[in-house]
Parts: C-alpha cells; structure tokens; sequence
C-alpha cells in the first residue's frame, strides 16, 4: 500500500521536479509517511518554499537544488548530496518537460531529450553508489503512455529538423522506458522501474497554446491523483525485487513492442554513454 508507513519512515528519498504538480504531491505523501525527502528544484527559492512547508507540517525534507536540463548542474548537486548522505534509498526521475518550440541548452542539447532523456540516465547513474549503499533501493522513473506512439529517430534523437512538441516527447518517454529495461540488466542490486501515473493536469504542458491548457486543466485530475502511483513504487514492500517493469498508474503492464525491445535500449545506452562523456563533467559522486 502506498500509505504503509514501514516502507517509508527513516528512508532518504529524492525527487526531481518536486516543487511542483506529481512530484509535489508525492514529496509530501512520503515525508507524512516519515522519510527524509530531497526535493529537487530549479529554483533555490520555490525549492525552499516547499522544504519550509514538509518541515511545518513535521514532516523532514532537504534542498537538492539543480537545473535537470544541465548535465554539470546534475554532477555539482549529485555530488553534493553523495558528500552529505552515505545512502539513498529511492531516487525518483520525476521532472519533465514539453516544449512547443526546439530549445538547446547551453551545452548543446535539445531540451526536451536533456529533461527527460539524459537528466534521469545521468543522476542515476551519478548516485548508483549511493542507491547500492541502501538495504532495498529503487529507482522510480515517470513515464508516460505517450511512449506507446514515439518512434526513436536514430540518426537525430535530438530533433534538429521536423521537431513537433508530440513527436519529441513521445520519443522521450520511449527512450526512458529503454532504458529502464537496461538499468535494471546492468543494475541487479537496484529495483529499476518506469510509471505513466496518468493523464494528469500538471505544469509540464505550460508550453502548449492556451486553449489546450485550459482543456487539459478541465478535463484531468489533479496532481494529487498522480502522485499516488509514484508513491508505491517508491515503498510498497509487496514491489521489492521488482524491477524493469512498466507501471500505468498500479498495475503492471506490457509496454508497446519497441519498448520491449532489448536491442534497441543497448543501442540507445551506449549513445548516451558517448554523449554524456563528451559533455564536460566534474568529479564523480558514487564512491
């Protein structure tokens, strides 16, 4: 159950995108169930905002302040938390983007596949040492049932010509669905998993027009309904040892074909594993 305080009280859990719509609600839920939670923020200010308010309500929460779009912000605070914490035992890649228009950060990459591609696959990474160091920990990773459209555009996964908001966040949730699946090969010790917790009305479409926000914001639920899902895979005891599983919302289910398809995430890690060494990176923070 996702209420099971057992499964929560004493652990350290971090989660991107926290100061706002899912990843909000799920940071509050899982400090009431007693952990220490790290909410990531972009914003130093917004980020202590919500950290103020878990701690007034006795809840115990931390700053883990980064730009998840910027592979050097993610190392200077991996390493941060790794000098402050000997384990983490929940990391959930929760923040997300979809932008109407192509935007490439300033180190080069398109910002929807830098969010939702390279910031979890990154971070994760960074603070394996972390996970491992934990009794049971799990990686929980946000994705969506847009996968099940998205095609990968291998010789251009960052969409330099014919981008469109639908076709990269489509692939997006494809990629990080693949590598999922990979993690969980390569990372025995780790419950590496993948959740679409819904159609929710969040902030990750403000880039959409205005009528399609108004529509989304009338017709789905809260983010109060999303975090649940999330919730669970980060505690639920009856999910420990599950790993490389696709969630929609509670239940276990099969993702599309090319998501099943275990070439596709070797290929697609070992792009990334090049791309992320060409980006300049700081001191490693998984000893």
């Amino acid at each position: 159950m996702a209420g099971d305080d057992r499964a929560e009280t004493g652990r350290t859990i971090l989660i991107t995108g926290a100061t706002s719509g899912i990843g909000l609600e799920a940071a509050r839920m899982l400090a009431r169930q007693g952990a220490l939670v790290a909410v990531g923020a972009r914003d130093a200010a917004g980020g202590q905002l919500v950290v103020d308010e878990i701690i007034r309500s006795g809840g115990r929460a931390e700053l883990f302040l980064a730009d998840v779009s910027r592979l050097e912000s993610l190392r200077e605070a991996a390493a941060r938390f790794a000098a402050a914490h000997p384990r983490l035992d929940v990391l959930v890649n929760n923040a997300g983007i979809a932008s109407r228009e192509r935007r490439v950060t300033d180190e080069g990459h398109e910002i929807t596949w830098a969010t939702n591609v390279l910031a979890p696959f990154v971070l994760t990474r960074l603070l394996s040492g972390r996970l491992r160091a934990a009794p049971r920990p799990r990686v929980v990773n946000v994705g969506s049932a847009a996968h099940r459209s998205g095609r990968m555009s291998w010789d251009d996964l960052e969409l330099s010509s014919g981008y469109g908001v639908w076709r990269a966040y489509s692939q997006s949730k494809l990629a990080l669905l693949l590598l999922t699946r990979e993690m969980a090969r390569r990372e025995p010790g780790l419950a590496v998993n993948v959740v679409h917790p819904g159609g929710i009305a969040t902030r990750i479409w403000r880039d959409l027009p205005w009528i399609a926000r108004v529509l989304i914001d009338r017709l789905l639920p809260g983010p109060e309904k999303g975090a649940g899902p999330l919730v669970r895979l980060a505690g639920d005891p009856a999910l420990d040892g599950v790993t490389g599983r696709y969630f929609d919302r509670y239940r276990e289910t099969e993702p599309s074909a090319s998501g099943r398809d275990d070439a596709a995430a070797v290929r697609l890690w070992e792009i990334l594993e090049r791309a992320v060494a060409r980006t300049p990176q700081g001191a490693p923070a998984t000893a």
